[in-house]
């Protein structure tokens, strides 16, 4: 079977009390609309999205369907290499400028835990360039965890080879 659409997420209650298969993506697979893909049970799936997921994602616990038997295919993704910045003086210039500069890398970017923390993917370019701004005291950090989807500040849209793929910046 292949799914098109989310039905939305693995807590509606249309979802409750209902076994759960996930499918793993990984942080750059989120923004693509086809896939092919074995669940953590080991299901064939394949998964064909129309263009709105270019802009929203594919973000944890959303729902692709529900099989013959019951279970609810839902979507997970896995952990990956961050890095945490953290501005030691959070003055609108510094915000603004780790902000600029991680989205002119065309790289996702989401709030941290903590105040004052902003959060991206792992590069060492990105970590050299973030470590080496002038005027802005941060400290650069790398961790592997999962990305908080509901603290993400900017969508990338048309993930693709090269650097000429757009992006937008969600409010």
């Amino acid at each position: 079977m292949i799914y098109t659409k989310i039905l939305g997420k693995v807590d509606d209650a249309d979802f409750k009390g209902k076994a759960v298969d996930y499918i793993d993506f990984e942080w750059h697979e989120t923004y693509s609309k086809f896939h092919r893909k074995t669940s953590r049970s080991g299901r064939d799936v394949a998964i064909s999205l129309d263009d709105s997921i270019l802009k929203i994602g594919i973000k944890p616990g959303d729902v692709f369907g529900i099989e013959s038997d019951g279970t609810v295919l839902a979507a997970d993704v896995l952990e990956t290499d961050i890095l945490s910045v953290r501005l030691v003086k959070a003055d609108f210039f510094s915000i603004a400028k780790v902000a600029y500069e991680i989205g002119n890398c065309h790289a996702p970017l989401f709030l941290g835990k903590e105040e004052n923390e902003l959060i991206t993917i792992f590069n060492e370019p990105m970590q050299r360039l973030l470590e080496g701004l002038h005027a802005i005291d941060v400290k650069v950090e790398k961790r592997n965890e999962k990305l908080d989807f509901s603290k993400q500040i900017s969508s990338i849209v048309g993930h693709g080879h090269g650097h000429s793929h757009g992006h937008s910046h969600e409010h």
